[in-house]
């Protein structure tokens, strides 16, 4: 296939329309008519000899190969944009979307300020928010699909770049008590714990501290998010160890107390994680730094890594 044959048009349509997944968002977004998006849509399907997109109950879904060309064309098409503005000054106001990857954790500490500058300095800019969680959390990074990770990864796959943010201690909640003793390593290795995490997860930060004192706990309960693990405390016995931040927050609204681990457990950090071909990639640049300010509102303390 030679490339002068391809009409550029067709792929900036057809980027909105896998983006939008509806013709009429798609045209709208693009600036054009709805007949003319759905005339690049097929010319599109002619060129990928593929339909793209098709039509389901409640709307329009990618093909196979459309999910695997959508990143790409997403991601050639701001290369080029960032070819054509290098002498011009980042604005960005012009950018129409970003796709952020975020625990639920960082969701509920860090987003709100994150948005917070968003509304501020880039109002019309629409933020994709997608859940990273489990061992390939961050392969969208390599595939494009996300512009930028952010979490308290354990481990983050080599060549990939990282930047510490903050750090949060884990302290313990549990339903409010009347008594006032000091929990003991013992009593509390013999309570129920929510454990944030699948059970093919294994052992867990406190796990392997109370394992160094020779004990172990029961797990009662495996959840997925850290904003589920409260409200199960708050019905039962059970105890959950979390981040500070979640706890202070959350505790006053459940009537739970806080308490530290009688264990030492070492503070996890957050941070941003991103592929290496952004590095100089004005958009990338200016979503770290964004990042990077919300988390000062989070914490004055942070560290590059």
């Amino acid at each position: 296939m030679k490339l002068s044959g391809i009409d550029l048009n067709v792929l900036v349509a057809l980027d909105a329309l896998l983006s939008e997944r509806n013709v009429t968002r798609a045209a709208a977004r693009i600036g054009r008519s709805q007949p003319a998006t759905s005339h690049a849509l097929n010319r599109a399907r002619e060129l990928f000899r593929d339909p793209l997109l098709v039509r389901v109950r409640g709307g329009l879904e990618l093909t196979a190969r459309a999910r695997i060309v959508a990143p790409k064309i997403h991601r050639l098409l701001r290369e080029l944009g960032a070819v054509l503005d290098v002498h011009r000054e980042f604005d960005p106001a012009a950018i129409e979307c970003v796709t952020l990857g975020a625990t639920d954790y960082v969701g509920f500490v860090l987003l709100p300020h994150v948005f917070a500058i968003l509304r501020r300095v880039a109002p019309q800019l629409s933020v994709r928010v997608r859940s990273v969680e489990g061992p390939d959390a961050l392969e969208p990074l390599a595939s494009g699909i996300l512009d930028l990770a952010v979490g308290a990864f354990p481990q983050v796959p080599a060549g990939l770049r990282t930047e510490d943010l903050f750090q949060d201690e884990f302290v313990c909640l549990r339903r409010r008590t009347r008594g006032t003793s000091r929990m003991t390593v013992d009593a509390f290795a013999a309570l129920g714990h929510v454990l944030v995490a699948s059970p093919a997860a294994g052992m867990g930060p406190v796990d392997y501290a109370l394992a160094k004192r020779g004990r172990s706990r029961h797990i009662a309960a495996y959840v997925p998010h850290f904003l589920v693990a409260p409200s199960l405390v708050a019905a039962t016995d059970l105890v959950v160890t979390t981040g500070r931040r979640i706890a202070d927050r959350v505790a006053p609204m459940l009537d739970l107390e806080t308490f530290a681990c009688p264990v030492p457990v070492k503070p996890f950090v957050v941070r941003s994680v991103w592929h290496p071909r952004t590095d100089a990639d004005s958009v990338g640049l200016w979503l770290r730094a964004l990042v990077r300010e919300a988390a000062a509102a989070v914490s004055p303390r942070r560290s590059r890594a």
